[in-house]
């Protein structure tokens, strides 16, 4: 009698009004097949809202084939053929409809047959849909696995984006998450993924304009955007995004979806590509001036090319090194006139090999401004019992010296404060200390007490703000004497120079009130304050991943015991 009871009210409402038993049973229709043709005449408002079609008169029947594509009527078909050998009892498959703008979504579809005659078959029909399912497995298909294609989709409505990797690569980048795991997603949408990656330079800002070209109303196509980002150990990978908006029926943005692609390969040899051909094309023609040196009757010819000497008039110096310093003398900087003597050296170019190019960048004053330059030279004899020639060309390379120069800060600088990042900040200590010994230094770790509350109350914008307030204190504090480095959020890596026992303690609490004084004046409301812990050089040896360790054990007890102070490591903390 209960069957029959709900079986008599399924039949005469059709599922036709929205009830409370929506909410239990989902998306319900009701379906007719007689003579061979598969109807729907009946839709709770649940189906009608998943597929579209509110308001539909249903009583007057929708044939199957408008609301599923050509290759699943056949198996909706087949489903339904299933079913009706038994009454109540239910069969379950994947079938694909299509909404009423067109789109295919797959739902999980349940079929139980209520009645059965010669002639008629009635069905009730519950569906149940993924979105979040069906684009998963729509990204992950065998054909996007055979072309290595890595997507990632932005659901607005949710605030929520998700990356697909298909190419896992054998070594993870450490602090670019959504590139070491098949399925990644980032809630908070884009500031939580801003949060997690660290972008190199300018790209930040560059990123951020590009989700505000996705998201704008009189945008369409595909958008593109090559950026680069920084790994935890401050390699540089540059990452392809493509992107398209899909908007509903009154153009509102609803989702993104698009590719990306690791292209730090492609980059490198793009500019080594470059770098060759400006080698072996271009140089010649853009070389500034030319020397020939006779290295056995050691003459040279300055400012001329090699056809015309073999021709024509040669210049004879019979005082070499005297010749090439007037030339390195004459505007080269300082720093770089010694290296390039030594390049020229001529006891070096003779036993250099014949045939292959050597070269040396420099610096000197040209067209009233220092400019880089470079000189490459080719050792050659022109036959087996002639004398042996160096052919040096001098070319003009400050434009691409620039970008260079660039990318190289963008790979060990902290984006935001401009400070080194850890990495690069932990090799320059090496260097120092492998270089002086025995000068005592002080290696600090240092965080900002209550940072938190900043980004809490003031926002992210606030946050970064005082981040680089603290940078410019340890600047203007330190001065030139210091490795100044940013390890993340409101972390802080330093090496003072010449740290003397006798007034490092105290140098180091008049830095900690200094850096509190400059947070409580940006940030009044707020008690932002400085903790540090410290270990003094050579004491505790000269293993820099050591020392840190020790001045981080230091910081740990600053915060333990009240904040806002200097701790000196000792034995016996942490």
């Amino acid at each position: 009698m209960m069957k029959n009871g709900l079986i008599s009210w399924l039949e005469k409402e059709h599922i036709a009004h929205e009830c409370e038993i929506d909410k239990v049973l989902g998306a319900m229709a009701f379906v007719v097949r007689q003579d061979g043709h598969i109807k729907f005449q009946g839709a709770n408002a649940v189906f009608e809202k998943l597929l579209g079609w509110t308001n539909y008169q249903w009583s007057q029947g929708m044939d199957a084939a408008h609301l599923l594509p050509p290759e699943a009527l056949d198996k909706f078909g087949n489903m339904l053929d299933r079913a009706s050998r038994k009454v109540f009892v239910e069969f379950s498959d994947n079938i694909h409809f299509r909404t009423l703008m067109g789109a295919i979504i797959r739902c999980h579809v349940h079929v139980c047959c209520i009645s059965s005659s010669q002639s008629t078959v009635r069905f009730v029909l519950r569906a149940s849909y993924n979105k979040q399912a069906q684009i998963k497995e729509a990204l992950f298909t065998e054909a996007l696995r055979q072309s290595r294609v890595n997507c990632w989709y932005w659901d607005m409505s949710q605030g929520s984006i998700m990356f697909f990797n298909t190419d896992l690569p054998e070594q993870p980048y450490a602090g670019i998450p959504f590139m070491n795991e098949e399925c990644v997603s980032f809630e908070n949408f884009p500031q939580g993924m801003v949060d997690v990656l660290n972008f190199a330079g300018e790209y930040r800002t560059q990123f951020m304009d590009f989700v505000k070209k996705l998201l704008s109303r009189d945008q369409s196509g595909d958008l593109s955007l090559e950026l680069a980002l920084e790994t935890d150990d401050g390699r540089l990978i540059w990452v392809s995004f493509t992107g398209q908006i899909v908007r509903d029926a009154k153009h509102t943005p609803e989702y993104v979806m698009g590719t990306w692609k690791n292209i730090t390969d492609q980059k490198v040899n793009e500019q080594q590509q470059q770098h060759n051909n400006y080698l072996m094309g271009t140089l010649v023609k853009e070389s500034l001036y030319d020397i020939t040196v006779n290295l056995n009757k050691n003459f040279f010819v300055a400012d001329n090319s090699l056809e015309k000497w073999m021709e024509e008039t040669r210049v004879f110096s019979p005082y070499y090194d005297q010749a090439i310093r007037e030339l390195v003398n004459e505007r080269v900087i300082k720093s770089d006139r010694q290296k390039l003597l030594d390049f020229f050296d001529l006891d070096t170019l003779r036993g250099l090999p014949e045939d292959e190019n050597f070269s040396i960048e420099y610096q000197r004053k040209y067209n009233g401004k220092m400019n880089w330059f470079k000189v490459t030279i080719n050792t050659f004899c022109l036959d087996e019992f002639s004398d042996k020639w160096m052919y040096a060309l001098v070319y003009d390379i400050d434009a691409s010296k620039q970008r260079e120069l660039v990318l190289e800060r963008m790979a060990a600088t902290d984006a935001l404060t401009g400070l080194y990042n850890r990495s690069h900040s932990l090799e320059l200590m090496e260097q120092y200390i492998r270089e002086h010994e025995d000068i005592p230094t002080a290696v600090m770790y240092m965080d900002l007490d209550n940072f938190k509350s900043v980004n809490d109350t003031l926002g992210h914008a606030a946050g970064d703000s005082l981040l680089i307030c603290v940078a410019n204190a340890m600047r203007s504090y330190f001065g030139k004497d210091a490795v100044l480095g940013r390890i993340g959020g409101d972390e802080f890596i330093m090496m003072y120079l010449n740290a003397d026992k006798s007034y490092v303690g105290q140098m180091m609490s008049d830095f900690v009130n200094y850096v509190g004084d400059k947070c409580r004046a940006k940030c009044p409301d707020i008690g932002v304050t400085a903790s540090l812990g410290y270990v003094l050089h050579p004491d505790f040896g000269d293993d820099v991943a050591v020392l840190a360790e020790l001045a981080d054990k230091a910081l740990y007890e600053a915060k333990h015991h009240g904040k806002n102070t200097a701790v000196e490591y000792r034995e016996g903390i942490g």
